[in-house]
């Protein structure tokens, strides 16, 4: 008797619930736009010291990065701008030695035909290989450039932006920061 007045609740619950309109929830669709997706984006960076640049790891660097993301176009939850999120890595090559960067990277791009400004943020570590506890240090680098359109899946940007170092046996360091870049957008 218990197992029937169970399966009873089931199918009562089940055909009262199909049988509400839509009309009560109203709830709006989320979709996301066919331009989002997988972003590629490679850059080559250089940064020149501003301050005191006699300090090791303070004159000047030069480097590639790359950084693997996603393009977020969400209709659905009123964000009508491209936005990517993606992790990143690369070598950046100091007076001292070379460093390699860990970082998260977050743009906002104004999507036109051709030419689309945006804004960057990077934040993350800069890894010592043969020291990697006593200098390893952290990074901010905000910036703002310019992407063009080369061909529906390919673009070149151009950036700047200040790159801000610091770590535990020096002081914070600031470089102007230059990125010369392509990207790689699949099925644009």
């Amino acid at each position: 008797m218990k197992r029937f007045l169970i399966v009873l609740a089931c199918i009562l619950i089940g055909t009262f619930t199909y049988c509400q309109g839509t009309a009560i929830f109203n709830w709006q669709n989320v979709s996301i736009n066919s331009s989002s997706g997988y972003v590629s984006i490679n850059d080559l960076t250089f940064g020149h010291g501003l301050g005191g640049t006699y300090l090791p790891y303070g004159k000047q660097f030069i480097g590639l990065t790359t950084i693997h993301g996603y393009q977020l176009n969400i209709f659905g939850l009123h964000i009508k701008r491209s936005l990517i999120a993606g992790v990143g890595t690369g070598v950046l090559f100091y007076d001292g030695s070379p460093l390699i960067p860990l970082f998260l990277d977050f743009r906002y791009m104004r999507s036109f035909n051709k030419i689309s400004p945006y804004i960057y943020e990077d934040n993350g570590l800069l890894l010592n290989i043969g020291k990697l506890l006593s200098d390893t240090k952290m990074f901010i680098n905000p910036g703002a450039g310019i992407n063009l359109k080369i061909s529906g899946t390919l673009a070149a940007s151009i950036g700047a932006g200040l790159f801000v170092q610091m770590g535990p046996n020096v002081s914070r360091d600031s470089f102007v920061n230059l990125k010369l870049g392509l990207s790689y957008k699949p099925g644009n």
